[in-house]
């Protein structure tokens, strides 16, 4: 299975269009839609009582009015909390709402894991990526999501029990990840790279048919150009509009 996207380099929105929106919001995501991204980039975490809610750090200080964990607060607590400014109100995001949004919409999605691997967090990292791949194969979104994490050790228990039925992406050197035991080659669909102006990263990625995609710090024309050129095939950005109009150049 591949993707397909209408141009030589696709555009995912990174947290929706969190330049011009506040990031991980309906908002932010509708608008990154309206400006013509091809993918919605989101993060996911699971809440005390085992709801999938889309945020990005592990606690909501920065984001919301709030203060804690979002592993120690109940769903309910969560939609109490404001993701946005007095004047427009947003709740924190579902997964549930995006793969209803995304799927009515045409976009596909990237979907990052936040619940990270250790012993004594084993049961809800797994409970995290099965309660994932359940609400997408819900949505019959199957085709159209890409999962993604740092903790090579989430993309690895989706590798060894579904194989290559999703689309799994990880960051290339691969130091950047945690817990790898197999090599990334075997698995990975795409990689982010980080030294995004080394075209032996590219030629590397290529090589062993992994697709090259770039981050959101490639924001100036020429650096763009340049990752274009050596093969980047998907760019992540915070500003998908100013984006798509340096690509039409």
């Amino acid at each position: 299975m591949t993707l397909t996207f209408k141009d030589k380099m696709a555009v995912a929105a990174h947290r929706g269009d969190s330049y011009n929106y506040y990031e991980n919001t309906m908002t932010a995501f509708e608008k990154a839609i309206e400006a013509g991204a091809d993918m919605i980039e989101t993060d996911i975490h699971l809440t005390k009582d085992g709801y999938l809610v889309l945020i990005h750090d592990d606690n909501v200080d920065r984001t919301t009015n709030g203060k804690g964990r979002v592993d120690e607060m109940t769903f309910s607590a969560l939609m109490e909390l404001n993701a946005g400014d007095t004047a427009a109100c947003e709740k924190i995001p579902t997964l549930d709402s995006l793969l209803a949004l995304a799927r009515e919409k045409g976009v596909t999605l990237n979907l990052e894991i936040k619940e990270y691997w250790s012993c004594e967090n084993e049961a809800r990292c797994i409970k995290c990526i099965e309660n994932t791949l359940a609400m997408v194969e819900k949505y019959q979104m199957g085709d159209k999501i890409v999962i993604n994490s740092f903790d090579a050790w989430v993309l690895e228990y989706v590798y060894k029990k579904y194989g290559k039925k999703y689309l799994l992406h990880g960051f290339y050197p691969y130091w950047e990840m945690n817990n790898v035991s197999i090599n990334p080659d075997e698995y990975l669909y795409c990689a982010c790279i980080f030294d995004n102006e080394n075209k032996s990263n590219y030629d590397y990625l290529i090589n062993k048919g992994i697709e090259p995609w770039v981050g959101a710090s490639v924001t100036q024309y020429s650096k763009l150009d340049t990752c274009l050129k050596y093969g980047a095939k998907l760019i992540t950005t915070n500003n998908p509009s100013d984006v798509l109009k340096k690509l039409k150049r």
